[in-house]
């Protein structure tokens, strides 16, 4: 056995959860990924009870590094953890432990420059969607119709670090496409096209770099991406359901977590989407699809607008700041994996008597 690092492994692939794999065992040595009495909660918004639902927890230590809340309420017995770091301010209030705010532990790729190779010119503009706004939509066209390098989140995520290494700009509805970009120093434009993506976690992320969350509202790309919209708005409008409310970008601090509380009193519903089609529905789909030229170009024209437009970058002492927090985290992670758990010096006294 080994060390239990929580994460979600999305059969198809999700960029911010798969750099897990990545990071995780070339920054921390043999002994501790062998230590088969830890749990570590590192990249992604795990600190969510459906996370840890089946999950056995007894007899080991949980370390929390870097992770953050966002699509549920809090784990069960997470009071007893450790909070090394967790990703900015509003998860730190979550748990009450405003100390524990420090950033995403996707800003430890900062150390791990073999893993992003640089071009010898870096001039892509790369466009990368969240996950969801890929069902029923052609933002791959609407990317190459604008000039930019369409990046896919499911790719593996070495091909999506290559496409890095070529790039001068990051436009990302994707909240790790925009950590990674700021991680190497990139510039990156925040977009918003899909109405399931967490405002929560962005604020919480950018707080931890003093940054504000202005993102650019894109335009659907095709009228099934556009219905599947329409359709996830009227189920969410007046219940308090939507996680995209433009109004919660602009939002203090106070009124999010009180959102949060409201929101996550129970187990939160699966809205789903409209699924990728088979059958007759296949043809229907072709059927319209074959209209959607000017919406694509609509989006395509709205892509080059936010390129063209303000791009974040958070400050390099603030940047550098929060990596040696984040660093500083690791060594203790070490340390505390290192040491002898509680009891076990009383229990070896026990034996020897």
């Amino acid at each position: 056995m080994s060390m239990d690092i929580v994460y979600y492994e999305d059969p198809v692939g999700n960029f911010g959860d798969d750099l897990n794999a990545l990071i995780w065992p070339r920054i921390l040595p043999r002994d501790v990924l062998d230590s088969d009495d830890v749990m570590l909660v590192g990249i992604g918004s795990l600190l969510d009870a459906a996370r840890f639902r089946g999950r056995d927890i007894a007899g080991r230590r949980v370390f929390v590094l870097g992770s953050g809340a966002a699509y549920g309420r809090l784990p069960d017995g997470c009071e007893a953890w450790r909070y090394l770091a967790v990703r900015g301010p509003l998860t730190a209030a979550l748990i009450g432990q405003a100390q524990a705010s420090i950033t995403d532990s996707a800003a430890l790729l900062a150390g791990l420059p073999e893993l992003v190779p640089v071009a010898g010119r870096r001039d892509s503009i790369l466009f990368m969607p969240h996950h969801r706004t890929l069902v029923n939509s052609r933002w791959a066209e609407a990317a190459a119709l604008a000039g930019m390098e369409f990046v896919d989140p499911q790719w593996p995520p070495e091909r999506i670090l290559a496409a890095y290494g070529r790039a001068r700009l990051v436009v990302t509805e994707a909240m790790h496409g925009a950590i990674v970009a700021d991680t190497l120093r990139i510039p990156w434009v925040p977009v918003l096209i899909s109405p399931e993506v967490s405002i929560f976690k962005w604020r919480d992320w950018l707080g931890s770099l003093d940054m504000p969350y202005r993102p650019i509202q894109l335009p659907p790309t095709a009228r099934l991406e556009a219905f599947r919209y329409r359709r996830i708005s009227r189920i969410t409008r007046g219940t308090g359901r939507s996680i995209a409310d433009p109004t919660l970008a602009q939002a203090s601090d106070g009124q999010l977590i009180a959102d949060f509380h409201q929101r996550y009193r129970d187990e939160p519903e699966v809205i789903d989407g409209v699924a990728a089609p088979g059958g007759v529905k296949t043809l229907i789909k072709g059927m319209v699809s074959a209209f959607d030229g000017p919406m694509v170009a609509a989006a395509a024209a709205a892509l080059r607008r936010a390129a063209a437009g303000e791009a974040y970058l958070s400050r390099d002492a603030i940047f550098a700041d929060r990596l040696a927090a984040l660093q500083a985290a690791v060594a203790t992670l070490i340390a505390d994996v290192r040491a002898p758990a509680p009891g076990a010096a009383v229990r070896a006294d026990a034996a020897g008597a």
